[in-house]
């Protein structure tokens, strides 16, 4: 075991509480300047059988150089074509992350091999480092103490060494919170807690009307601070410690592992979806988070973990999702978002813009670099998706709803009815707002990650995140072993099951016809092999398949990976494919299927 599972609150169910005022909200978008997302927020009922949109037919491959396009194919054959002597962007290891192992298998991580663990989900903004095994729950539990299975023992620590042990990049979730579970003990709750959020009664007030949440943090927790102020107490005494000290666990952790550069953390998350603390932990901060106490919260924190290892990377501002990247909860006000009062009181601006001008003009002003990576939630919004639906109509949108990380066009079709063009527009706004800040996205799931489409969903987002530069991600919570979702991964991530893994430098592809067949190519540059990634998205129709490049491979028996009904859904090496030499290579994908090709290019050792 290297993580402990932490239940997510399910994000599904506050996108379905979110619908009812998705038309306020698009009047209120477009009166601030988001006229093309108040348009289409306009109408939250997406079509019964959408086509890919008109951008999926016609792509920018100046925009997305991973998803050009070609000419259609007279004899409906589907070409894929490359030039191996351009690469794109570099491949991080870092997007091959997940959130827990699977604990039913003793060698999950050795044999699925991520680039990445994160140690995160709610309960982390209110885990208690120097008792290391506490949490609360939150929303998602009663507002409950727990220890998750974990009755003794440090147990971040523990996973955070069998990460390191096993050469696994770590990211661990800071609590900002400002409270932490007092006790493991799940009889110690939070009660009479509301179910809905609000403003505070006045500045600077904890409590809501109707609700101070004094008595339930005295009930539940101790209280969590940025800073010592003091020396640093590697091992404090649990039964002595009334507060708890966020940069004393960071030291502790060098203390035990090393700074981030010597191997120890290399990631610090600023807590876990903060715009969401009223939702989740509304007994101890029932009111809602603004831009000002979020960015307070943030540079206070952050700049406390840099003081004590200066080479680890600081992610933030770890936003929950959609409307997260725009307003702050506050916003929701008493009117439900019409008035929108703090985003107007901050120049109009989007939150996420925001926050990263915030960030820069702090490195400005003081000469220190308190955020290194922009970490954003994405969960796809359409109805069924992620709640894992596998009916062949939400089948078909699954796979569709993987454009909304890149495509220009595609048309969300969820409530949200607008192009969420995910990592170009935080790509847009990191180049506008904080060049040179680098991109992650630390939970993500397409759902249905037991079933095949799953498995092509997971696949089309990992090639995705690798070809557009994305530099972390992570998997939320694992892909259980075996499953089509895991073999998927392995793709990527140990494929021959002797560690080769998808390549370091992507290559740009394009494709004639990428409503039926995905691609990505990556040159590994270890050996100098070019790797092929081809899925056929159609669920019951081979597909004739020609790929051409402007090199020539050499003469070869080219090994095949596949993973499809007629693998029984696991990563299988097929038989060779013998190739004589030439630019074309001539196969047949079966229906539903993700194939890797590893080809000996001129350059091949």
């Amino acid at each position: 075991m290297i993580g402990v599972t932490l239940r997510n609150w399910d994000k599904t169910n506050f996108y379905h509480l979110l619908n009812w005022f998705c038309l306020l909200l698009a009047l209120l978008l477009a009166a601030c300047g988001d006229a093309s997302i108040g348009q289409t927020l306009a109408s939250s009922s997406p079509s019964k059988n959408p086509s890919p949109t008109a951008a999926s037919n016609v792509t920018s491959t100046e925009a997305a150089p991973t998803f050009g396009t070609l000419p259609a194919q007279a004899n409906n054959e589907v070409v894929v074509s490359l030039d191996f002597s351009k690469v794109g962007p570099a491949i991080s290891p870092y997007i091959y992350g997940i959130a827990d192992v699977d604990k039913t298998d003793l060698n999950y991580t050795s044999r699925l091999r991520p680039g990445m663990m994160r140690w995160g989900g709610n309960p982390a903004s209110r885990f208690n480092w120097v008792l290391g095994n506490a949490w609360n729950a939150g929303r998602d539990f009663e507002f409950r103490n727990g220890n998750y299975g974990q009755p003794t023992g440090d147990v971040a620590t523990e996973s955070f060494q069998r990460a390191s042990n096993a050469k696994i990049a770590m990211l661990v979730t800071i609590p900002m919170l400002g409270w932490v579970a007092k006790n493991s003990d799940s009889n110690t709750r939070s009660v009479g807690v509301p179910d809905q959020s609000g403003s505070p009664i006045a500045p600077n007030s904890a409590a809501i009307v109707g609700y101070d949440p004094a008595a339930n943090r005295a009930l539940t927790s101790v209280q969590s601070l940025a800073r010592k102020n003091g020396p640093f107490v590697d091992k404090p005494d649990p039964a002595s410690s009334k507060v708890v000290y966020q940069d004393e666990w960071v030291a502790s952790l060098v203390k035990k592992l090393g700074n981030a550069e010597a191997g120890g953390i290399k990631f610090y998350g600023m807590d876990n979806e903060p715009d969401l603390w009223s939702e989740t932990h509304t007994d101890v901060h029932p009111t809602r988070v603004g831009y000002d106490e979020l960015w307070s919260r943030f540079q206070e924190y952050a700049s406390a973990v840099k003081d004590v290892d200066t080479t680890a990377m600081i992610t933030g501002p770890v936003s929950w999702g959609w409307l997260g990247y725009f307003f702050s909860a506050l916003d929701r006000g008493s009117d439900d978002f019409k008035t929108a009062s703090d985003r107007a009181n901050h120049g109009n601006q989007p939150f996420i813009p925001w926050f990263l001008s915030q960030a820069r003009q702090y490195e400005q002003q003081k000469g220190k670099k308190i955020l290194d990576v922009l970490d954003i939630h994405y969960y796809p919004s359409a109805d069924g998706v992620y709640a894992g639906k596998t009916d062949p109509e939400t089948n078909a949108k699954r796979l569709r709803a993987t454009r909304s990380l890149w495509d220009l066009g595609y048309i969300d079709e969820s409530w949200i009815g607008t192009q969420i063009k995910l990592i170009p527009r935080m790509q847009d706004w990191i180049k506008t707002y904080y060049p040179g800040l680098k991109l992650g996205v630390s939970e993500w799931n397409f759902g249905a990650d037991t079933t095949l489409n799953g498995a092509l969903a997971i696949s089309q987002a990992l090639g995705i995140f690798g070809s557009q530069d994305v530099y972390m991600a992570s998997y939320w919570p694992y892909p259980p072993k075996d499953s089509p979702g895991y073999e998927a991964f392995r793709l990527y991530t140990n494929f021959d099951g002797k560690g080769s893994s998808f390549g370091d430098k992507s290559v740009p592809v394009k494709i004639s016809d990428d409503s039926k067949v995905s691609s990505f190519a990556a040159m590994d540059s270890s050996t100098g092999h070019l790797h092929l990634i081809l899925i056929n998205l159609q669920p019951d129709k081979a597909q004739i398949l020609r790929v051409q490049t402007l090199q020539s491979f050499p003469a070869q028996n080219a090994a095949v990976y596949q993973i499809s009904a007629k693998t029984a859904n696991q990563l299988t090496q097929q038989p060779t494919l013998k190739l004589e030499g030439g630019s074309k290579i001539e196969l047949t994908l079966p229906a539903y299927s993700i194939t890797l090709l590893d080809l000996l290019s001129s350059g091949s050792q």
